[in-house]
């Protein structure tokens, strides 16, 4: 155990709060994380493949990558804006209440990769970084033919592109 606490020290991010009380009851002196991650770190890949989302948004006719945390000192310093070449994530930050009704309120925070023009960056960084989770896979390798036929979303029922669109959706 010591050996992997060692060797991980300086590297948890999120769960940092438990991490440091590991640390103080191993004797050993934590060392805090990089919240900086950097272009095309792998640490972001498995934060989607464990708590993030690759969507198509119809509205906004887009593939995005989403992630959402629960809101805290940790999660609150995380900077993902050099992660994706080009792209910068929209930060949101929402109270919400627990779906139960009790009276547990708590906040979180999103990180959205929601830009038509960062769609191809995405594709690329899980091109280099991918996916544990064939789905999510899935749906990112759909990106780039999605580029190609996206501007069919408003053809005329019935035409060739129509469809084209619309099996695409299917799938």
């Amino acid at each position: 155990m010591m050996h992997i606490i060692k060797n991980i020290n300086g590297l948890v991010r999120l769960k940092a709060f438990s991490f440091k009380e590991v640390c103080n009851l191993c004797n050993i002196d934590y060392i805090e994380a990089n919240y900086n991650i950097g272009l095309y770190d792998p640490y972001f890949a498995g934060l989607v493949d464990t708590d993030g989302s690759i969507v198509f948004n119809y509205a906004g006719n887009r593939i995005e990558c989403n992630l959402e945390f629960e809101y805290n000192e940790y999660t609150s310093k995380l900077n993902l804006d050099k992660t994706i070449l080009n792209s910068k994530p929209a930060i949101v930050k929402r109270k919400k209440s627990s779906k139960l009704g009790g009276s547990k309120d708590f906040a979180s925070i999103a990180f959205k990769f929601q830009n038509v023009n960062s769609m191809l960056f995405i594709y690329d960084y899980f091109m280099h970084n991918r996916l544990y989770c064939d789905i999510k896979f899935y749906r990112v390798s759909k990106i780039k033919p999605f580029i190609e036929i996206r501007k069919y979303k408003t053809s005329p029922i019935g035409s060739v592109e129509h469809k084209i669109y619309s099996d695409f959706m299917i799938d």
